[in-house]
């Protein structure tokens, strides 16, 4: 008996629209191109169609109801488009629930921001506003994963940064591990205050039967206060059966984004002030750079090349 042959179809049935579909109208059929001896695709043919859509509903609802803690406001603003559940709905199938659990919710997150992208709302402006967090979320999402993955392989977390010494202006800086960082269209707890009226937790049960209207995303992109967010993925709970990862946040003005394409292990805060005084960049401003990039290596966003191993 081919069992893995069995289980197979059974999975896919479960996660693919398509099949589950022409499972309905005939089972030996949908069948077809599984390697199934008679018997074996005979059990297949006392599962009711309707039993089986119900099954494969309620593992759609336990999953997205787990995504959409980690991508509350994208799943919100998707919720606001035409049918925009079914679409969600859509996603977990095979090619989903195929991927390793590690990398699954990086997958769905980049599937979703394509699907949002392919989209029509009411202005450029806004697609790209829904765009850019979609792929904030998303960053989090990668980050998360990526730390899971090291902690998989038996890896100890991360050390702290171990805060700032007499020195630190002089060193190179660079990204400390798990940080994303990109511009948002507003503040994230704002966003988060206007696209999701309840907790993270809840989420998926609530856009479920009150779906996000248009109006509201509408309102709520309408304001344009760009923020740099920076974000890092960091262990909260740690034991032989369990981790539980967060992310701590930063915003800073999104004027600041620009000077992170110097933050690359070999230039230093100092050579970086100097850079913008020869541009003629204003005192105020050089200080204001200095304090963000103080609070950005305290917060441990950022590190010196130098200061601890990753």
């Amino acid at each position: 008996m081919s069992f893995a042959e069995q289980e197979r179809a059974l999975f896919d049935l479960l996660f693919d629209h398509g099949l589950r579909d022409r499972f309905r109208k005939s089972s030996v059929a949908a069948l077809h191109d599984y390697a199934l001896d008679d018997d074996e695709r005979a059990d297949f043919s006392i599962i009711r169609a309707d039993g089986l859509a119900l099954d494969a509903w309620l593992r759609a609802d336990f999953v997205l109801s787990h995504l959409c803690r980690t991508f509350p406001l994208a799943f919100s603003l998707t919720s606001s488009l035409p049918g925009g559940l079914d679409l969600l709905r859509q996603l977990i199938d095979t090619q989903t629930m195929r991927t390793p659990p590690a990398e699954r919710t990086a997958t769905f997150g980049a599937r979703m921001r394509e699907l949002l992208a392919a989209n029509q709302f009411n202005s450029a402006r806004e697609q790209a506003a829904v765009i850019a967090i979609a792929e904030v979320e998303l960053g989090m999402a990668m980050t998360g994963g990526a730390l899971r993955q090291t902690l998989a392989t038996g890896e100890s977390p991360p050390a702290p940064a171990p805060g700032l010494d007499a020195g630190w202006l002089d060193r190179p800086v660079q990204m400390a591990p798990y940080v994303s960082a990109a511009v948002i269209p507003r503040s994230y707890p704002q966003l988060k205050s206007a696209l999701c009226s309840c907790a993270d937790t809840e989420l998926w049960a609530h856009l479920s039967g009150t779906p996000l209207p248009a109006s509201l995303r509408s309102e709520a992109l309408t304001r344009d206060e760009p923020r740099l967010l920076l974000a890092q993925a960091r262990v909260t709970h740690l034991s032989a059966c369990d981790v539980s990862i967060e992310h701590t946040t930063m915003e800073l003005s999104d004027g600041f984004a620009p000077l992170f394409a110097h933050v690359d292990g070999k230039t230093s805060v100092a050579e970086i002030l100097g850079q913008m005084r020869r541009i003629g960049a204003p005192e105020g401003v050089l200080q204001g750079i200095q304090a963000a990039f103080r609070q950005l290596l305290e917060a441990g966003m950022v590190k010196t090349a130098t200061s601890y191993k990753l």
